[in-house]
């Protein structure tokens, strides 16, 4: 009794110990202790660590900002940046590299472009792979792009409409966007349909979103011991290795293909899409190729990070257009003003001669970017200075991307959806961080552009948009605490995505009343 005593006591005296010298050093010795920031974080990295692990670190940095301002101590040896000019700064430097937090997302073991910290290696795979996701490549690729994406739900549509009795039809567009830009890569990255996704109903779709929070949720629980993972996950897991399965079959077929092909003399007649481009891919300067893991993970990382990102900025642009319906009208009207229901509206068409539309997704964008949460980078030797902030060396600083796009000093009225800023103010484009900044910024970004920029118009010229009778929790008149209309719940695992998709992404669609707006 007394020995357990004992212990009991020194294990208090320890923790008392770890607490007080975390007190000490967080705000008389650290480098960061002038800086504000939560008492919890100055503490400890769980504060973060388990609002990333819930889905709220968009909703955490938004609220600290508040709080604490655009330049604060977030967690031990940690800054959170938010202010634009601070971002461009952090992001711009090629001495500050990538943080050792994106090993969550190393989905195969192998680093790809997302993951990769030192900026020596990055700029090799650069060079492989950029210059396959020009617009000039892309535009060889259109025909799978438009039938994978809006011909996929423009087939589904016009069944729903043509058996219904009312001429409507209530849909999911969570769903059916998703599905589409899965479709999209799929047949892009492994040259094919997968087989879960044809069906393109509901189970299609959460097939997909199980997949990649699965992925994700296991990526970043690497800190357990790896049989304990496996335990967790070993009932799923099947989502995970079917994936990676089919990149694995598609990687092979397709070099048994270009082996018959050299056989034949017909080299020129290779596939054009992104499987041919990651493995023709060569550094220009070291004409190193990638090696078969190499493509297995980029081409995995593809697959889980290029769709949902795509799909999630057109369903967050739909969900905006229901909440604020003037703006919808104005883009109905542009569509349909220019082009007849006959005609699908491609990619260059809508850049020319649509505005108004392409402003609605950069507004979308701009309040909802592709990555919602933060992103960790690493200060460079030396250190930097923020805001007259000296930043030592190796001090991770979290770029909150959340907040990027709301700063008062480039966007008046920044929490209301507002296409029409865009059309003020032609460069306004150019302070929208969404897709990152500088030599690390997305180099999918233009096939994501292709593909939002021919689904959201063809869907706004072929058919009108309303909520549904007993859509009462959302809407144009359900307003938040500034006075605008609330917008559905949201999480971030990686991207920013709807908390409650089957409730809050319903639509009755009809056939376009006016084809001419």
């Amino acid at each position: 009794m007394h020995s357990a005593f004992t212990f009991a006591a020194a294990v208090v005296l320890v923790l008392v110990c770890i607490i007080a010298y975390r007190f000490i050093f967080a705000f008389y010795l650290s480098p960061l202790r002038r800086l504000p920031g939560p008492l919890l974080g100055k503490l400890t990295s769980l504060r973060i660590e388990l609002r990333i692990a819930r889905g709220l670190i968009t909703k955490t940095g938004r609220e600290d900002i508040v709080k604490y301002g655009d330049l604060y101590m977030c967690m031990p040896n940690a800054v959170a940046v938010s202010h634009p000019d601070d971002i461009r700064t952090v992001l711009g430097n090629s001495a500050v590299k990538k943080a050792s937090y994106y090993n969550i997302v190393k989905f195969t073991g192998i680093d790809t472009t997302l993951t990769m910290q030192d900026n020596k290696d990055a700029g090799v795979r650069h060079r492989q792979i950029v210059p396959y996701f020009q617009p000039r490549h892309l535009s060889k690729m259109q025909d799978v792009v438009m039938d994978q994406g809006i011909h996929c739900i423009k087939r589904k549509w016009d069944r729903l409409l043509e058996e219904s009795t009312t001429g409507k039809a209530e849909v999911n567009y969570c769903d059916d966007i998703l599905i589409a830009a899965f479709g999209v890569l799929s047949q892009l990255v492994f040259g094919r349909t997968l087989s879960e996704i044809k069906s393109a109903d509901a189970a299609a779709a959460r097939w997909i979103e199980r997949t990649f929070k699965l992925t994700c949720t296991r990526a970043m629980l690497q800190i357990l011991p790896s049989f304990l993972t496996k335990a967790i996950f070993w009932p799923w897991e099947h989502y995970y290795v079917r994936l990676s399965n089919c990149a694995h079959e598609a990687i092979g077929e397709r070099k048994k293909l270009m082996k018959n092909l050299e056989e034949e003399g017909k080299e020129d007649e290779r596939p054009i899409d992104l499987l041919q481009a990651l493995i023709d891919a060569e550094d220009s300067e070291t004409k190193v190729k990638m090696s078969y893991d190499e493509i297995h993970a980029e081409s995995m990382l593809m697959m889980l990070a290029g769709a949902d990102t795509t799909a999630f900025t057109t369903i967050w642009a739909v969900h905006l257009l229901m909440l604020y319906p003037h703006h919808y009208r104005d883009a109905v009207k542009e569509v349909r003003s220019r082009y007849s229901q006959d005609h699908v509206i491609t990619y260059n068409e809508c850049r020319e001669t649509l505005p108004f539309v392409e402003a609605c997704i950069y507004e979308s964008l701009r309040l909802f970017p592709v990555v919602g949460g933060m992103i960790p980078r690493v200060s460079p030797k030396g250190g930097m200075v923020l805001q007259g902030n000296f930043i030592p060396e190796d001090t991770i600083m979290f770029v909150n991307m959340g907040c990027a796009n709301y700063h008062s000093k480039y966007w008046d009225r920044p929490h209301e959806y507002d296409p029409s800023r865009f059309i003020k103010d032609r460069d306004a484009w150019r302070n929208v961080l969404s897709f990152s900044h500088g030599r690390r910024i997305c180099p999918g970004r233009y096939l994501a552009w292709w593909e939002m920029l021919t689904i959201l118009p063809n869907l706004l010229k072929d058919y009108d948009f309303e909520l549904p009778a007993n859509y009462t929790h959302l809407g144009p008149n359900i307003l938040d605490e500034r006075g605008l209309p609330k917008v559905m719940d949201a999480k971030t695992f990686v991207t920013y995505t709807p908390s409650n998709a089957d409730r809050d992404c319903r639509l009755v669609i009809s056939r376009a009343s006016d084809k001419k707006g």
